[in-house]
């Protein structure tokens, strides 16, 4: 693995830890390794929390496929995600809508569309352009890059 892709895994494990929070908090490195030991098969991958420090610092060389796969089912995420670009984009895009429905203002919008059992596709694409337009306006007040 070289350099530039052992900080692209970096950065994708980062977002996972920064997005996938069904404790409502960051996940931390022993709760990662502890829950992949819980599930996996007896030989199976080893994992330690100082082998996974080093791969989320970007300080590994070449994860096995086996860490790959634990890592992105602990997730929820495919394990195309750490290196298919597309996969990477696609799920990124999921998971922070994901992370923006925990908002209750956004939930109650999303109800309320879903509620509307007459809407058309271009009706749901219309309010989903309303709402990412609201949220880049929301950014840009706050000082955030869009």
């Amino acid at each position: 693995m070289s350099e530039t892709e052992g900080r692209r895994l970096a950065a994708r494990l980062e977002y996972l830890f920064e997005h996938v929070q069904p404790l409502g908090r960051r996940h931390t490195l022993q709760e990662v390794v502890d829950g992949i030991k819980a599930v996996d098969e007896p030989g199976g991958v080893s994992l330690s929390v100082g082998r996974l420090s080093m791969l989320v610092n970007a300080k590994a060389p070449n994860p096995t496929i086996g860490t790959l796969r634990a890592l992105a089912d602990f997730f929820g995420v495919p394990v195309g995600y750490f290196v298919d670009d597309a996969v990477a984009d696609q799920t990124m895009a999921q998971l922070a809508l994901i992370t923006a429905m925990r908002n209750n203002d956004v939930k109650a919008v999303a109800l309320r569309a879903a509620a509307v059992a007459t809407l058309s596709v271009h009706g749901l694409d219309v309010v989903r352009g309303l709402v990412e337009h609201s949220a880049d306006q929301a950014r840009q007040q706050d000082g955030r890059e869009a």
